[in-house]
């Protein structure tokens, strides 16, 4: 690595390998996330894997999926072609894509800035709340910032300079290297193909390549890019699955009945989102036990001292990282604020702080050698000790669940609720008709977990507006579920409401400690009545099952769905 002592740079980098492993070890949990997005992701894998293409296999419909770029599912359905079933492989490989992320943002200010600064940026973002989650569930943000700073490190390589170790000054020498270039190209495609927010990496590269001159770079990579972006730009125009577009402009994505919003409503929310990253998000990443005034003073400080950093760099010789800080931080400002958490901000996380370390060593200039390393050092500290308790409570409640698991079932770690939705889930998938649609909280999860295809159920009190939707899709089936308050706030009081329109199928846990989870049948329109009450409610008909009825095997360490890859796509 030019411009620092190899030596220097083994021996950090080996202490840091040896940190990152055991830190990522520590807080490393066999049980599933138990959001949608986490069977999202595996679900298109498996759509890849069993032929069916780009779409949606847990929606009746099977629609194409526009919503999240494919490399990610790829990578999961490569996994699952070595023969991958489990929750243990792909935690693994998440776990080792964020090993992997910290290594490249040592590797990137080593360039700018040092193996020490290096080393202690990347400890300071190893420990963030962040970083530390992102390696612990299936989803794409491990290999979108494996992309992001491969580009930025590549780009850093591309120049063949000797930069000075006091501060961002102009190199003294400077080439390029094309092999350098092609790679930060090809990450910077494939991290937009990993996530959509990937694109303002793709604007800055380009952007780098004209002010640094490098117009045949420039022409290349834009070509390129439009070459591998058409397909999927126009995937995305034509519609599908949850796409990105609509649910930009909608209020609250997950209330469409707010309505939308305006061009003129986007500063509003802009600065509505940057409240809550500078003054909650950023500052609790490290200092998650403060509160109030302190974590928005901290926040505010850390920012400041990081846009000052970043002035220096850009108004002295602006690189493909300075362009991608502006860009990237305006693309999650105006995004809806339901979105708005530290999921979206981590690749941010390595640029703020080298940023304001840089800033501080502006400050500590005048108190000579000494006095520099003095207040980085503390401010390293300032960051990185309040960090500590909330990552030994993550190790502490890993080890919990390790230990609850015992080897065995990773779902006891989430409780009881969702031990019986996977059950209910196996059991659906044995014993309903072929063809049937069930409606649940979290249908995607239903689905990872060998059920049929189904949809959310409407979030109604009303009955009759429950069972127009229910018709419109053609479900039969609805699961009230405790996963969450979700289902209990809104499915008993639609059953009781008609509870001569429904008809129960089945049912696990639902002891007198508490609630159980259940599957009710939705009776043909013809068939319902109106009135009566819940002491009405009858168990459904033979037609409402196969016969004979069948007990799952279920082997709580595998996937349901993957274990069952082979069978054929729905038509």
């Amino acid at each position: 690595m030019l411009g620092a002592d190899r030596r220097s740079v083994a021996i950090l980098g080996g202490l840091l390998v040896l940190v990152v492993a055991g830190v990522f070890t520590s807080v490393a949990t066999p049980a599933p996330h138990t959001g949608g997005d986490n069977a999202g992701y595996l679900s298109l894998a498996h759509a890849l894997t069993s032929g069916a293409g780009y779409t949606e296999l847990w929606d009746p419909a099977s629609p194409p999926h526009t919503k999240y770029p494919p490399v990610f599912p790829a990578t999961l359905g490569l996994l699952i072609l070595t023969g991958a079933t489990g929750w243990l492989a792909f935690k693994l490989l998440m776990a080792l894509l964020m090993s992997l992320a910290v290594l490249l943002v040592f590797a990137w200010i080593v360039e700018r800035s040092g193996p020490l600064p290096a080393l202690a940026v990347a400890l300071v973002t190893l420990f963030s709340a962040g970083w530390l989650q992102a390696s612990r569930w299936v989803l794409s943000e491990p290999l979108f910032l494996v992309f992001t700073f491969l580009c930025l490190w590549a780009m850093e390589r591309a120049d063949v300079t000797q930069r000075s170790r006091d501060g961002p000054d102009p190199p003294k020498a400077s080439g390029s290297s094309p092999i350098w270039m092609w790679v930060a190209g090809f990450a910077a495609i494939l991290a937009f193909f990993t996530r959509s927010a990937g694109l303002p990496l793709i604007l800055a590269l380009g952007a780098a390549f004209l002010l640094d001159r490098r117009f045949r770079a420039f022409g290349v990579f834009s070509v390129g890019s439009f070459v591998l972006g058409l397909p999927w730009l126009l995937r995305v125009r034509a519609g599908g699955e949850g796409a990105y577009q609509p649910e930009f402009w909608m209020v609250n994505p997950y209330e469409p009945q707010l309505g939308t919003i305006q061009w003129t409503d986007l500063p509003a929310r802009a600065w509505t989102n940057a409240r809550l990253y500078v003054g909650e998000v950023l500052p609790g990443e490290w200092w998650g036990g403060s509160e109030g005034a302190t974590l928005e003073i901290l926040g505010i400080l850390l920012v400041v001292l990081a846009s000052w950093g970043w002035w220096k760099r850009v108004t002295t010789r602006p690189t493909a990282a300075e362009l991608f800080v502006p860009l990237y931080a305006g693309l999650i400002l105006v995004w809806p604020e339901v979105w708005s958490g530290d999921r979206f901000v981590l690749p941010l996380y390595p640029l703020l702080l080298l940023y304001a370390g840089e800033s501080l060593r502006r400050v500590a200039k005048p108190l000579g050698p000494a006095g520099v390393r003095a207040v980085l050092s503390a401010g390293v500290l300032i960051l990185l000790l309040p960090a500590l308790p909330g990552w030994m409570s993550t190790a502490g409640q890993a080890a919990e669940c390790r230990r609850i698991a015992g080897g065995g079932d990773p779902l006891r770690c989430n409780g009881p609720g969702f031990v019986e939705f996977r059950d209910a889930a196996a059991w659906a998938g044995e014993n309903l008709p072929e063809g049937s649609i069930v409606l649940s909280r979290k249908p995607r999860l239903h689905y990872l977990f060998g059920g049929p295809s189904g949809r959310t159920f409407p979030f109604t009190r009303d009955p009759d507006q429950f069972l127009a939707d229910a018709d419109r899709i053609g479900a039969a089936y609805v699961l009230l579920d405790h996963v969450d308050s979700v289902s209990l706030f809104y499915l008993p009081a639609v059953i009781s409401g008609r509870p001569l329109a429904f008809c129960h199928v089945a049912g696990w846990g639902g002891t007198g400690e508490g609630p159980g989870t259940d599957l009710f049948g939705i009776l043909p329109a013809t068939q319902r009545r109106d009135g009566g009450d819940l002491r009405q409610l009858a168990a459904c008909p033979p037609s409402f099952r196969r016969s004979p009825a069948k007990e799952p095997v279920v082997d709580p360490t595998r996937i349901p769905r993957l274990v069952r890859r082979d069978e054929p796509p729905p038509a």
